[in-house]
């Protein structure tokens, strides 16, 4: 009887030993594989420099667009200078906008001209757009100008512009200085000048001739 609840418990033992392993006992199953680290997207710095609009239009508005004067930034004389105007729509209907145009009050100083930039196609109520403007002055000192441009709803838009120009700085090179070197002045060695020394020159003295 003995024998035979041993062999029972130990069948009973095996059971409950092959239903923990096809269950994933002991909390080890599935979870030894790591979970994969989500890569982090790449963050990219931006530079606004140039990039950022100096004065934005407000087409649909009623009020022609922008009658705060725009700052160009100060540019070189000489010197190119791309900027941008941002075109906001406040209309409730698409529209295009015509070509810029730039006007200044002295061409002989300063040259402008202006592009659509990113306004070619159709500006949907709303959207925005940048002009491109191109500034380069020739005389050193402030100037200033007006941007206009033409919606397709009749709306004129226009912009004051004022900058000013900087001379370029002369780069200064160095220049080689001469150092104060000591030289060697010679000294005056005396010389040893020869000496009229008499010499001894021998007297011929008369001889006395006997008398025959």
């Amino acid at each position: 009887m003995t024998r035979i609840s041993r062999a029972l418990a130990s069948t009973a033992l095996t059971a409950v030993l092959a239903t923990t392993v096809a269950c994933g006992g002991g909390g080890g199953g599935g979870g030894d594989d790591d979970p994969t680290p989500t890569p982090e997207a790449p963050t990219t710095s931006s530079d606004p420099g140039s990039n950022d609009p100096i004065g934005t239009l407000f087409p649909g508005k009623g009020g022609g667009g922008q009658a705060v004067p725009v700052h160009v930034p100060t540019a070189k004389v000489g010197e190119k200078k791309h900027v941008h105007m941002r075109v906001r729509s406040e209309s409730d209907e698409p529209m295009n906008l015509a070509g810029p145009r730039v006007t200044v009050e002295n061409p002989d100083a300063v040259s402008a001209a202006a592009g659509l930039g990113s306004c070619t196609g159709t500006l949907e109520p709303g959207g925005e757009c940048t002009l491109d403007l191109e500034i380069t002055p020739y005389e050193a000192g402030s100037y200033s100008g007006t941007l206009t441009v033409e919606t397709s709803q009749g709306e004129t838009l226009t912009a004051s512009l004022s900058g000013e120009a900087v001379e370029d700085e002369p780069t200064v090179e160095p220049t080689d200085e001469p150092t104060d070197e000591p030289t060697d002045v010679p000294t005056d060695v005396p010389t040893e000048e020869p000496t009229d020394e008499p010499t001894d020159v021998p007297t011929e003295e008369p001889t006395d001739v006997p008398e025959t």
